[in-house]
C-alpha cells in the first residue's frame, strides 16, 4: 500500500505528441521517467540510437533536478513535460530547486566529454562518461532512503554533447528569464531538443 504523503507519476498525454509526468525529487522517479520516455519515442518512430542520445541527456537533467531540489531540502514536485512533433523533440524539466548552477567552464578540448559527432565514437564517449561517474558518488534519495549515486557531474557538457539544443532558464516570483537579474531564483527550467532528421 502506498503512503499517504508518496507521490505515484503517471503519464499524462493531453494532446496526440504531448506528455507530461510530475515527479517526486526521488531517483526512483527517474527509473519510472526514461521508461515512458523510451515508450513514447518508439512509439513515434526514434531510432534506439537516437533514443539512447536522448535518453542519457533527459537522465543527466533530471539527475540535476532531484539534486537540486534536495540540496535545498524542497520535496516539491519535479514538472517534465515533452512534445514530439515528426523528428523534433522538445523537452522541458521544471525544478524547485536553488536553480541549475553554472558548472565550471569544460574546455572544448576537453578529451574525456568531446562531443560525440566530432572526433570520438557515441560508444567512446560513453566509456568516458562511465569513468568520470564512477568518480563523483553522491547521496540522494533512491525510494526515500539516501544512497550513493554516481553521479555524472559535468552535467550541462554531458546534455549539450547528446542534443541540438539546450536552454537553461530560471523561475521566481511569477518570473521566467534566462539571467534572473532582480529575482529571487525559486529554482530552474532546462529545455533540450533534438531533431532526429540531423542524426540519420
Amino acid at each position: 500500500m502506498t503512503a499517504p504523503s508518496e507521490v505515484i507519476p503517471y503519464l499524462l498525454s493531453p494532446s496526440p505528441g504531448s506528455y507530461a509526468m510530475f515527479l517526486p525529487p526521488d531517483m526512483s522517479s527517474v527509473k519510472q521517467f526514461r521508461h515512458e520516455l523510451k515508450r513514447t519515442l518508439l512509439d513515434n518512430g526514434f531510432s534506439f540510437e537516437n533514443i539512447m542520445q536522448i535518453e542519457l541527456a533527459a537522465d543527466e537533467a533530471l539527475t540535476n533536478a532531484v539534486a537540486a531540489n534536495v540540496s535545498c531540502d524542497c520535496d516539491e514536485t519535479i514538472i517534465c513535460r515533452w512534445r514530439i512533433d515528426a523528428a523534433k523533440f522538445t523537452l522541458y524539466i521544471l525544478d524547485y530547486g536553488s536553480g541549475l548552477s553554472g558548472e565550471s567552464p569544460v574546455p572544448d578540448n576537453d578529451k574525456e566529454l568531446l562531443r560525440s559527432n566530432q572526433s570520438q565514437c557515441f560508444s567512446t564517449f560513453l566509456d568516458h562518461i562511465k569513468n568520470h561517474q564512477s568518480k563523483k558518488p553522491e547521496t540522494l534519495p533512491y525510494n526515500g532512503s539516501g544512497q550513493k549515486h554516481k553521479n555524472m557531474g559535468k552535467g550541462l557538457k554531458i546534455i549539450n554533447a547528446m542534443m541540438d539544443s539546450v536552454k537553461v532558464m530560471f523561475h521566481g516570483e511569477g518570473m521566467v528569464d534566462e539571467a534572473p537579474a532582480g529575482f529571487k531564483v525559486m529554482g530552474s527550467i532546462v529545455a533540450l531538443e533534438y531533431d532526429r532528421s540531423k542524426h540519420l
